[in-house]
């Protein structure tokens, strides 16, 4: 199982040659492969699909599991049209720019896109450790305007992902549900105000990545669950399966398999977690484990 940015895919788009090859050694040699993302399966890097490596998606945090030769849905398990118009509307107060998966559609607002390239999170201004404060702010600036370059450069290559004004005329027709939300929040400490809002009320899964972005599925609704679904469905041991993860929504794959595999850019809380680590994205960690543990 394997999460995508920042764990095969670098800066939102760049998937190395040396990590294609060894996803298809490990693919050829009778391993099943999955991909497990916060991602909706209409944003997955199409160089990672065309490549036949992938057997199956665990997608938008586990509220989709698809079997990629067909498409055959496995799994889907949406929010609620009423539960995500209440959310939208109890984070009002907050500033939230908005994204939404639904229809194999992914939409995010174009405020969300402004907040991340101007690294608004207040961070270094909040901080009072200013050495440490300062180091780790400075890492999550650059983290969050990473992802919003990466919106961007999807929104331009992507036919199914949208930059929108507003989320909330798509989700007032979403009668089907939409597969997760999430938002960006400019200031740290409102973003951790509306994170417990939501859990409060019990009918979230709400994973705060970084300081200013939560992920949003319907209770229940994780990777994890998600994993959990396809190791049943195809009658595997949770021994005999792996993951790969680096943030905070990668958490619950850790206790569904038989061995969490951090990367070694991952945040401290996952390597914690992990029963091992990898180098990092950079440094093809994911291809470097394949080839000493499988090859």
């Amino acid at each position: 199982m394997f999460d995508l940015d920042d764990t095969i895919v670098q800066a939102g788009s760049y998937v190395s040659q040396r990590v294609l090859h060894a996803l298809e050694q490990a693919h050829a040699a009778g391993y099943v492969l999955s991909v497990a993302s916060g991602r909706a399966l209409c944003s997955v890097h199409k160089e990672v699909l065309k490549s036949g490596v992938m057997d199956y998606a665990v997608c938008a945090n586990g509220s989709t599991v698809t079997r990629l030769e067909d498409g055959r849905a496995l799994c889907h398990q949406p929010l609620s049209q009423k539960d995500c118009l209440e959310c939208h509307e109890m984070l009002l107060p907050y500033g939230a720019a908005w994204n939404a998966f639904l229809d194999d559609m992914a939409l995010f607002e174009w405020k969300g896109a402004s907040y991340m390239l101007t690294g608004r999170t207040g961070a270094l201004a909040r901080t009072r450790r200013y050495d440490a404060g300062r180091k780790n702010a400075l890492r999550g600036m650059a983290r969050t305007m990473r992802r919003g370059m990466r919106y961007v450069r999807l929104s331009l290559t992507n036919k199914g992902h949208r930059q929108v004004r507003s989320v909330l005329p798509y989700l007032k027709r979403a009668e089907g549900g939409v597969d997760k939300m999430g938002c960006t929040i400019p200031s740290p400490s409102d973003c951790q105000e509306a994170a417990r809002l939501l859990l409060r009320d019990g009918r979230f899964e709400v994973v705060r990545m970084g300081q200013t972005e939560l992920e949003i599925t319907a209770r229940g609704v994780t990777k994890g669950a998600g994993v959990r679904k396809l190791i049943d469905y195809l009658n595997l041991r949770k021994d005999d399966s792996v993951a790969f993860g680096d943030g905070a929504n990668d958490l619950p794959m850790a206790s569904a398999v038989g061995c969490f595999v951090a990367m070694g850019n991952a945040e401290d809380a996952v390597k914690a977690q992990a029963d091992s680590v990898c180098p990092s994205v950079a440094a093809d960690g994911v291809a470097v484990w394949i080839e000493q543990q499988l090859l």
